[in-house]
């Protein structure tokens, strides 16, 4: 079950159509399909580089002016430039002369952008337009015969909200609407948007979105004293993890806390240590607004939502219900590093007044002392970035853990790239390896 076996396999999507990576009828697939599975590690079978059948969030479009841009994106080099219509394109980085970066590289690329709805390499002055074509060799002159024989893979793009989305797959691309949440083309949701490279692989973060850290990390905090929050009881522990909802693409999570009399344990008492923990609580005196989850807040979003959210290829939100909506579309880089993007969004009625108070709360509170920076940057990334765990160790996964093991070992196989490019031998071998490593490992809950 290894990448060699798949080797020059064709790649087609649903309708037939070949990959546009696809020479002579045929691709190569080793990049695109993850190693056999191991025991229950971060890479079961989720793909170390992420998912390659889906849109990805790449860049903001404002950022894309005259001078091109070189992103790294599920480990292939691709430029970002605007062609002769002005719209955003991207292309492989590298010249299919001599390899040279379209984009310049570590050079910013001189002489790259001289011709405007262009990309000219600044080797040797071949240059490509929006479709990836070799349309003149500057130093092989104007009859050139090797320029029309020149062309670099171009990558699908589509902006939405001002964000240029694109397809990492070897397949024909599904429409837009397929991959983003709804809320991304409703009028009346104002989206903000905030970028930041992790250093982290991408699954790591996907898996911490929703887990039971929280009652570790997140206890504390300058937010939660400036909102109050740091008043109100936490549960102590989780005792098990709860899907509550499974569909094609996506898993609802809630976590399943012990009560006492009604009311979520504060403290859990731990006899080998002969303590309690938490050891303090006793600032937290104030009990949080209660909602009942059979009434529907208005204007909420999620409303029938059963609690957070994985969603392929690489989505999360930690919560439900809620006013507005913190909810993150991770794009990875390469095994050490994710491109986050973090959508805040809010239903403002397409009201002028509305809006400006949206954005005047999200830039002055919401981006500083709220999540991301606060929360991500401040709190989990000295616990998950690189250097800090190993990824790749040997793990045991217990009750907490439910939806990362459901989503190791059971949304790979919901994912488009089972369904258009892995394979039906394959996906049965690895039935048979999983069935193997569940018997082996000690895992505390079932996957159903």
């Amino acid at each position: 079950m290894t990448s060699q076996q798949t080797n020059g396999q064709q790649a087609t999507g649903t309708n037939g159509t070949s990959g546009s990576n696809v020479t002579n009828g045929t691709a190569d697939l080793g990049k695109y399909i993850p190693k056999g599975a191991s025991g229950i590690g971060v890479h079961d079978m989720v793909p170390e580089l992420g998912y390659r059948e889906y849109w990805y969030p790449a860049v903001e479009q404002k950022l894309i002016r005259r001078q091109p841009v070189a992103l790294t994106l599920l480990g292939d080099q691709i430029v970002f430039f605007r062609d002769q219509k002005d719209e955003v394109v991207a292309l492989t980085d590298t010249c299919p002369h001599r390899g040279a970066f379209l984009s310049g590289g570590t050079s910013k690329g001189p002489g790259n952008h001289e011709f405007k709805g262009f990309i000219t390499c600044p080797y040797h002055g071949y240059t490509f337009d929006g479709t990836g074509q070799c349309v003149a060799a500057l130093t092989d002159g104007p009859d050139s015969k090797l320029a029309p024989k020149l062309t670099a893979r171009k990558y699908p793009t589509q902006t939405q909200r001002g964000v240029v989305y694109i397809w990492m797959g070897v397949t024909e691309p599904v429409p837009l609407e397929e991959d983003l949440p709804e809320e991304f083309f409703d009028p009346d949701v104002e989206i903000m948007t905030y970028v930041k490279n992790w250093p982290m692989n991408w699954s790591l973060t996907m898996e911490n979105s929703r887990d039971s850290h929280n009652s570790k990390i997140h206890r504390g905090g300058i937010r939660r004293l400036i909102t109050g929050q740091i008043f109100n009881p936490l549960p102590a522990f989780w005792e098990g993890t709860e899907i509550t909802e499974e569909g094609d693409n996506y898993i609802c999570i809630a976590p399943k806390v012990r009560q006492d009399n009604g009311k979520n344990m504060e403290q859990g008492y731990f006899p080998l240590l002969g303590k309690k923990w938490p050891q303090h609580v006793w600032w937290r005196f104030r009990s949080p607004r209660r909602v009942n989850p059979l009434n529907e807040q208005k204007n909420a979003f999620n409303n029938r939502r059963p609690g957070g959210l994985y969603r392929l290829p690489s989505i999360a939100c930690p919560s439900a219900r809620g006013h507005s909506q913190h909810l993150r579309y991770f794009t990875p880089i390469d095994a050490n590093n994710t491109r986050m993007f973090t959508f805040a969004m809010k239903k403002v009625r397409t009201r002028l007044l509305h809006k400006l108070w949206w954005k005047f709360f999200y830039h002055t509170f919401y981006v500083y002392f709220n999540a991301p920076q606060t929360t991500n940057e401040k709190e989990d990334f000295p616990i998950q970035a690189v250097g800090t765990l190993d990824p790749h160790s040997d793990q045991k996964l217990g009750a907490t853990d439910a939806a990362i093991i459901f989503w190791r070992r059971r949304m790979p196989w919901k994912s488009r790239d089972a369904q258009r490019i892995w394979g039906k031998a394959m996906a049965d071998n690895a039935a048979v390896t999983i069935e193997q490593d569940e018997q082996r490992e000690a895992v505390e809950l079932p996957l159903s």
